[in-house]
């Protein structure tokens, strides 16, 4: 019996050295008591991410056509000469010069040369200022013109002001049944730009007219593009003739007037 003790409690004593030196064998390998690293040493390094630059689509703007017509209004003749009748147009030593009256609040001028009618592409560059002691006035580019069998007309209209506004608006008859009735609309409403000057210096007036779309520019800035849907619907209509002009509106104030000082067209070969 006690060899038998003596024996099992060797073999116990035994098992516990042995696990003791297998646990301090395992600690010295792994390295169990070294401290935990820092997190930041557990992440990954961040790698730079190189990014393409954004992709920015160019807008396709339609060439300008070939130069149609230069008016300068030194021979008087492009446009109707009011030969002293008080008609709100008139040729002066400097220009062209629009007086809208009160009632009805504007006056539009046609050019007499420039009738086709056939052409696609149309841009109009007009160069214009309030005339000198002008009250407020507004003034611009008359085109998409057209008139039916009973002289009525319609038309639209670029437009900026000594208010330093911008708008498109159309003129067309109010009651078709009236030929005296007529309204204007604003295609594009009114809006402020910067781009206008107002010391009383020529402001550069552009309007390039294209099937469906129409771009404006107050001196080389473009501050219109649209494609409203009047734009085609005026241009098939059957009573489209395509004559252009210039026109001026009061701004509910006396005395507004507008100078033109140049009038040029350019227009594509007429559609075949």
């Amino acid at each position: 019996m006690r060899n038998a003790l003596d024996s099992r409690l060797v073999q116990i004593v035994l098992a516990i050295l042995v696990g003791f030196l297998v646990t301090c064998l395992t600690i010295l390998v792994l390295d169990l008591f070294r401290p935990p690293r820092p997190l930041a040493q557990l992440l990954p390094t961040p790698t730079a991410t190189r990014r393409p630059p954004p992709t920015i689509t160019p807008v396709a703007y339609p060439p300008t056509p070939p130069l149609a017509l230069r008016e300068d209004f030194t021979d008087r003749t492009g446009f109707p000469d009011a030969r002293g009748v008080r008609l709100g147009y008139e040729y002066t030593d400097d220009g062209y010069l629009l007086t809208p009256p009160l009632d009805p609040g504007f006056v539009r001028a046609l050019n007499q040369k420039f009738t086709e009618s056939g052409y696609l592409n149309l841009s109009l560059e007009a160069m214009a200022a309030p005339a000198e002691n002008s009250g407020p006035v507004e003034y611009g580019i008359v085109f998409w013109h057209g008139e039916d069998e009973q002289g009525r007309e319609r038309f639209l209209a670029f437009t900026i002001s000594s208010g330093s506004t911008i708008r498109l608006l159309s003129y067309e008859p109010a009651d078709e049944n009236d030929a005296n009735a007529y309204k204007f609309t604003d295609v594009i409403p009114m809006a402020q730009t910067q781009a206008i000057h107002l010391d009383g210096s020529l402001n550069k007036i552009r309007v390039d007219a294209h099937p469906r779309r129409i771009l404006a520019y107050v001196n080389d800035e473009l501050v219109l593009d649209t494609d409203a849907s009047i734009i085609n619907e005026w241009r098939v209509r059957r009573d489209w003739d395509g004559r252009v002009g210039v026109i001026a509106f009061t701004m509910d104030e006396p005395g507004a007037q507008a100078l033109f000082t140049q009038f040029d067209i350019y227009a594509d070969a007429k559609a075949q």
